[in-house]
């Protein structure tokens, strides 16, 4: 294995101790989803397009809005393909509405 590409994986491996914590636990709040294997399931969904976007990921100046946008595309897939139509409708007017004095 190449120097840079073991540097990658530490690097990224350090990522998602930081991140793995509160990207559960969006999914959890924007889901409503209790059952811990479906979690899980999406967390490392999210990861694997995260390591397959990585070269973007780690240079990113704010990873945070980055992963942000990967979650939430992710939170939608999983809510569609439940049938969820009411919780995404819910979940677009909170995350995609802004105050009006923000424009």
């Amino acid at each position: 294995m190449s120097e840079k590409r073991t540097d990658q994986l530490l690097l990224f491996s350090e990522f998602i101790d930081f991140y793995y914590p509160s990207i559960y636990s969006a999914i959890t709040k924007l889901t409503g989803v209790t059952d811990e294997k479906d979690l899980g399931n999406i967390t490392m969904d999210i990861f694997d397009e995260l390591w397959r976007t990585r070269d973007q990921v780690l240079t990113e100046l704010r990873p945070p809005a980055f992963i942000y946008k990967i979650l939430i595309r992710h939170v939608f897939v999983y809510l569609r393909k439940q049938g969820a139509e009411d919780r995404i409708s819910a979940l677009q007017s909170i995350l995609y509405s802004l105050p009006e004095d923000t424009e």
